[in-house]
């Protein structure tokens, strides 16, 4: 089995995204990440981050592993499992944590009027920002879809890197999330599917001819 740091075409991408983050989160003030995107909200970012948001969501999982089942089924389980986990860990912690969304933020600010907002994107209120469920799902599929390609399509990681990131990215976009839920989501989306991918090596190894 393959440590972390040799699936270099994802991890790499994906370390240098997360530093980058963890600076900015540290030297720019909450909520400015929202209004940076301002000026960058209109065709055809709009609908690309719009479409970018869904590879965060259940249909990623259905596609990947449905796929998977013509492939090698067990990955098609592993891939269920990773996505059936993230739900009742995100709600968990969401709960516990409760942190205003963005909306709900700069509305009790009444500084509302300073974001613009995507239009038809359904915009998520409460406290139930932290962490990012999107980005926990799309870091914890790809990294596990990474692993799965392994030696022989290696170079597939930084796709699947770029995607998770893009995802991370869409949710401050769209205003439903601020950068420290996205690097949060990011860490316990790689500690998920580094779990699974782990738990299966053990208890579920591939069957030899």
């Amino acid at each position: 089995m393959k440590y972390i740091w040799e699936y270099d075409w994802f991890f790499i991408p994906t370390a240098m995204f997360l530093g980058s983050c963890g600076v900015l989160a540290m030297i720019v003030p909450y909520g400015h990440e929202i209004l940076f995107f301002n000026n960058l909200r209109y065709e055809p970012f709009n609908s690309c981050f719009q479409f970018l948001t869904y590879c965060g969501e259940i249909w990623a999982f259905l596609f990947f592993g449905v796929a998977a089942l013509f492939w090698r089924p067990r990955y098609a389980l592993m891939i269920a499992l990773v996505g059936l986990l993230s739900m009742p860990v995100m709600y968990l912690l969401k709960d516990a944590i409760g942190v205003d969304r963005p909306i709900t933020y700069f509305e009790k600010k009444a500084a509302l009027d300073n974001i613009i907002l995507v239009p038809s994107t359904y915009m998520n209120r409460g406290q139930t920002s932290f962490p990012s469920g999107h980005t926990m799902a799309a870091f914890a599929l790809f990294s596990l879809l990474t692993r799965m390609a392994g030696q022989k399509y290696e170079r597939w990681g930084l796709a699947f890197a770029l995607l998770a990131v893009l995802v991370g990215i869409s949710r401050i976009f769209l205003a439903q999330h601020f950068l420290v839920d996205v690097i949060a989501g990011a860490l316990l989306g790689l500690l998920l599917s580094g779990t699974v991918w782990w738990a299966a090596a053990r208890f579920l190894p591939e069957s030899k001819p």
